[in-house]
């Protein structure tokens, strides 16, 4: 009878931390991320935004290199809780942005279609090429990036186990080098 409230307070422990949020980047990676961030206003007027430190979720478009960093241009997506946890497309165009990360990344994650979200520092617009069409985009510098290898798929379309001949989903998580 005695080992009963050390169960239930266990059990109560396993499923309180499975509904936590997802937690894809470091603690001093999250702290200070501007939480109601309106990426309306930032693609109307980036510069007037410069220097906030934000979460954005996206699908990769096209992606840039050079002089040891990557431009990303990618759409951005909401970031959804359910029925996976990661950026989902709704079917509605928000608008494209560009992600400059000071690394270099293997190609498997910066194919066009995957999924991302970004947690990186505003900045003044970036005149970009997109699909030979010189553009000014809203623009921020990476702290760290996670990336699901999808494909163009919706993470939510792969299944949550490995086996049975299913297609796993690679997810993984960049830091810039500081």
């Amino acid at each position: 009878m005695n080992r009963l409230p050390g169960a239930i307070f266990v059990v109560l422990s396993l499923a309180v931390a499975a509904c936590a949020p997802v937690q894809l980047f470091p603690a001093d990676v999250r702290n200070g991320v501007e939480n109601d961030f309106d990426f309306s206003t930032w693609r109307n007027i980036p510069n007037a935004r410069i220097g906030q430190k934000v979460q954005l979720g996206g699908r990769i478009v096209q992606v840039n290199g050079g002089n040891g960093s990557l431009t990303i241009i990618a759409t951005q997506l909401p970031i959804v809780q359910q029925p996976a946890y990661g950026p989902k497309d709704s079917g509605r165009r928000s608008g494209e942005f560009s992600i400059v990360y000071p690394g270099a990344l293997d190609s498997k994650w910066v194919k066009a279609g995957n999924r991302l979200i970004v947690i990186g520092t505003t900045k003044e617009a970036k005149t970009v090429v997109v699909d030979d069409v010189q553009r000014s985009l809203p623009s921020l510098t990476a702290h760290c990036l996670h990336i699901w290898n999808t494909g163009g798929k919706e993470i939510a379309e792969f299944p949550y186990n490995a086996g049975g001949g299913y297609e796993p989903l690679e997810e993984e998580t960049h830091c810039a080098p500081h």
